[in-house]
Order: C-alpha cells, then sequence, then structure tokens
C-alpha cells in the first residue's frame, strides 16, 4: 500500500506541462523495455523514471492513472468481488462458458500503450488520455467458445447495466483486448475494475468498463448511446491539440517551445503543421516516435518571434493514410461533437511582450 501510494505522490510531482485530466506528458522508457522486464519490480520501477524532455517540450507522455480522464454512464463505481467474479461468454456459440479472473489473469498475451478519447471531448478538450494496459486478447476469449456462423455483432455488458458492441469482425482482430492492468497496476475502480474492453482507434464508449459478459449475436445490436443517435461506428478521426502555450498566455520575447499532442486513431500520425498567422501559412514540427501505433503522437516547433504583439496559433495533422484533419467552422463543427465526435483546428492566441 505504501508503494502504490508513493507512486501516486511522484506522478503527481513529476514533469511539467500539465494541462488537465488526461494531458501532460511523463516519460517512460519504450514499451519493448517495459514488455521484456523479468519481474513486476522491474516493470513498476520503469514506470517511476522521471519526465522526458522532447527537446524543450516537456508534459506526460503516459497518464497517470489518477488523472486519466474519466465518463462513465452511471454515477457511481460498481463494487465488484474479484474472488467471486466471473465473465460469461455467451450467444451464438458452441460452448458458453464462464471465467475467474485468475483464468483470465494466466491467458495473458497483451500489453500496448492505447490512448482513449472521450466522443464528446470537444476541439482541444482534455477528456483524451495515454496508458499501458495488460490483458487477454478478446479473440482468445470468443475462440474458446467456439462461435457459431451468422455473427454480426459482439456485445459488451457491464456490471452498472450499461451495454455496446462492436463489429463481430473487429472483435476478431489482434489488437482488441480485455486489460486487467493499468500503467503497471491492478485496473483501478473508476477504469473498470477488474475487466473492461479495450479497442483502440475507437471512441471510449465502446472501450466498456466492468465488464461481465460477453454476447455475440445475429443483429445490429445497439448500446446505450447509439440508442441516443450517436455514432456506432465511433472511429476516432485525425486530430491534434496544442499544450504549450496555454491560451491567453503572455510570453516574453525570445525563442519558445510550442508542443502537443497528435492522435490519428488507428492510422497514426505522419505529419503535424502549425500556423503562427492564423491559417495564412504552415510550418512543419517536429515529431516524437509514439510508444505504439495505438499511442498519441508528440510534437515540437521551436518559435522565435520576431515582434511583439498578439498572435493566433493553430495545429492540425495528417495520418498515415493520406487523411487530413478537418477544419471543422468557427459556428458549427468546431465546437460541435454529436454525434461522431468533435472536428475543427485547436486554436491558441497568446501575447509575445519584451523581457
Amino acid at each position: 500500500m505504501d508503494g502504490e501510494l508513493s507512486r501516486r505522490d511522484f506522478f503527481k510531482t513529476v514533469g511539467m506541462g500539465t494541462m488537465g485530466m488526461g494531458l501532460g506528458v511523463s516519460a517512460f522508457d519504450s514499451f519493448y523495455q517495459y514488455a521484456e522486464a523479468l519481474t513486476e519490480e522491474e516493470k513498476h520501477e520503469m514506470l517511476m523514471k522521471g519526465a522526458v524532455n522532447f527537446k524543450g517540450f516537456m508534459a506526460k507522455e503516459i497518464t497517470p492513472n489518477n488523472e486519466f480522464y474519466i465518463t462513465s454512464y452511471s454515477s457511481g463505481v460498481p463494487e465488484v468481488d474479484p474472488d467471486k467474479f466471473r465473465l460469461r461468454v455467451e450467444g451464438l456459440v458452441e460452448k458458453p462458458y464462464s471465467l475467474s479472473m485468475k483464468e483470465i489473469e494466466k491467458m495473458k498475451d497483451k500489453t500496448e500503450f492505447v490512448t482513449l478519447e472521450c466522443i464528446g471531448n470537444p476541439v482541444g478538450g482534455d477528456a483524451i488520455s495515454n496508458a499501458l494496459w495488460e490483458g487477454v486478447t478478446l479473440k482468445k476469449i470468443i475462440e474458446k467458445a467456439a462461435p457459431k456462423t451468422g455473427i454480426v455483432k459482439t456485445a459488451f455488458f457491464a456490471e452498472d447495466g450499461y451495454s455496446d458492441s462492436i463489429p463481430y469482425s473487429l472483435s476478431l482482430s489482434d489488437d482488441v483486448f480485455l486489460a486487467f492492468r493499468m500503467n503497471g497496476e491492478p485496473l483501478p475502480g473508476e477504469h473498470g475494475f477488474p475487466l473492461r474492453a479495450i479497442v483502440p482507434g475507437i471512441y471510449g464508449m465502446k472501450n466498456v468498463k466492468w465488464l461481465s459478459k460477453i454476447e455475440l449475436v445475429d443483429y445490429n445490436f445497439k448500446g446505450y448511446w447509439e440508442k441516443k443517435g450517436w455514432s456506432d461506428d465511433a472511429v476516432i478521426p485525425v486530430k491534434s491539440q496544442i499544450l504549450m502555450p496555454m491560451d491567453g498566455k503572455t510570453i516574453e520575447q525570445g525563442k519558445y517551445v510550442i508542443g502537443g499532442i497528435a492522435f490519428a486513431g488507428r492510422h497514426g500520425i505522419s505529419k503535424v503543421r502549425i500556423s503562427l498567422d492564423d491559417g495564412k501559412s504552415w510550418r512543419d514540427a517536429e515529431l516524437k516516435p509514439p510508444l505504439s501505433k495505438w499511442s498519441w503522437t508528440l510534437w515540437r516547433y521551436d518559435w522565435d518571434p520576431a515582434k511583439e504583439g498578439e498572435y493566433r496559433i493553430t495545429v492540425r495533422a495528417f495520418d498515415r493514410s493520406g487523411n487530413v484533419q478537418e477544419a471543422g467552422s468557427i459556428f458549427g463543427k468546431i465546437f460541435k461533437t454529436f454525434p461522431d465526435g468533435a472536428k475543427g483546428y485547436h486554436t491558441v492566441n497568446v501575447r509575445v511582450a519584451k523581457k
């Protein structure tokens, strides 16, 4: 218990540039080094390392568990006894069955950095976070039940009554998994203890927390939010955000590092460009290699403003499939999240003054 508290205290004090829940940058060695660590003690030590400095841009690349964004269908956190917990696998299967947490943990085959985002997150919002998740691929769970033919959706049911689904074909991907550890610790209660779904590249509502049942169905199962008109595909588009400087900041004239994050769901970021003149011209930012193909990308730009005055900084990103971030509009999409998630460029207004 003492070790857990000291670790949380560490995350509260390490690094710079925290911009709200989920958005500072923290330093971790590569995912590969973590995955190859021999003991849990070694893994814990790696997660305790200090803040990364991306050439003057400092932030938390991995979001501490107690800063990871939280959105839920219900107001409370279900109390689940892990010793009595059973994950049921039902529906169009030859062999319906259930698994205890100990059985699920023995099936572990996945350790991956994945960025999650709420579909209601506005442009520049803080409901986006990145963590290292550990668990078992959903495909392995499904195949054990001997699925029948004609399956359309894989439906997830949570302990708090929430439900959602993903296409059956997607659930057979090696990238979709059920997580029981988060940033080297057992899954926290508010993030789905003891088990949750991780569906990379899809908005958070599909990453069902407190997962207790999986059902394979032959129809287009609609979850809680889809019934209210929100997107069923829920695919995260190309997006980017400025973390440094903050909107309204006054900067002393001289060299300054502009920095932020970019994310493209399933496709990864290929390029980030910024404008210092309200979109009249664009300049390439420098990218830090992401921690995984499902993780956000850090970017930075060296700025040396030639004169004092007001500046409007804008960012836009490009993914590896050739898609360009949508601009949105001042009075429309940029403020709108329903039903497909927010689209639009993130901008900040700053003032440059003499030292």
